[in-house]
């Protein structure tokens, strides 16, 4: 059994429940042929954005992104930016489009809910949750959204987003303040816990922690469909292997179905 622990931050209140009959688009596979390419310039989405809040009274980051939910108002990012030692963040804010130290024309989008594993809770295992936004229509249709419930061959060609800090991304400043882009093939393997995680041969770096691994389709509508988030890296900083746990879809819905 799968269990999720939605929370309501202190910011508001709830006053949408997401339809059970529309969690997400579920297939079985789909061909490496229809992955994105590798050798494609990087893009500028709406869809990715920098989080911010408060963790044990400090202010940190991570990266986030707006996933296709019914709700329109629905988005992923790393468990651990969420909940650490026992206590949830607060003052969570999302920036979709932030660049270059600066907030898209979108601006800052509160964040009024937070869905984060028991597994995680428990045991650090499935390192992703949900993030519910406070914006007055559905701000998918704003930013775009990223699909999900593909799972893919091994190995897959995807596209990793986020805002890395002191990470081996090149053509990237990696200083946290500025949108990075890495495209390559991720395998699929268990190397901690024996969790499934896809892997990729670089340490992408701090602050893109939740930053969405995507994959292309052809199905119209979306920009690409996530299979997971940036979670950790094992190994020494320049030579580490980072990793996102396989995302378990069942939990996944279980996680966005807010209160």
């Amino acid at each position: 059994m799968f269990y999720a622990i939605p929370m309501l931050s202190p910011i508001g209140k709830l006053n949408k429940t997401t339809s059970n009959n529309e969690k997400g688009h579920l297939l079985s596979n789909v061909s490496d042929s229809d992955s994105i390419n590798p050798d494609v310039e990087s893009d500028d989405l709406l869809t990715v954005g920098k989080l911010f809040f408060t963790s044990s009274g400090r202010d940190r980051s991570c990266s986030a992104s707006v996933i296709d939910t019914s709700d329109g108002n629905t988005g992923i990012t790393a468990a651990h930016c969420l909940y650490k030692g026992g206590v949830y963040s607060e003052k969570v804010i999302f920036c979709p489009g932030y660049d270059n130290g600066n907030p898209s024309a979108l601006g800052k989008i509160p964040v009024i809910g937070l869905s984060v594993p028991k597994s995680y809770i428990e045991s650090k295992d499935d390192d992703y949750a949900a993030i519910k936004f406070d914006y007055p229509s559905k701000l998918q249709l704003q930013t775009g959204s990223f699909g999900w419930g593909l799972t893919p061959p091994s190995p897959v060609s995807i596209a990793i987003f986020g805002y890395p800090y002191k990470g081996s991304i090149t053509n990237c400043t990696n200083d946290a303040k500025h949108f990075c882009t890495w495209r390559g093939y991720a395998t699929l393997e268990s190397p901690f816990r024996n969790k499934p995680a896809w892997k990729v041969p670089l340490h992408i770096g701090s602050g893109a922690s939740g930053g969405p691994w995507v994959m292309k389709n052809n199905l119209p509508n979306y920009l690409g469909y996530l299979i997971g988030v940036t979670d950790y890296h094992l190994g020494k900083t320049g030579q580490a292997n980072e990793y996102a746990h396989a995302l378990n879809f069942t939990l996944l819905r279980e996680l966005i179905n807010w209160p």
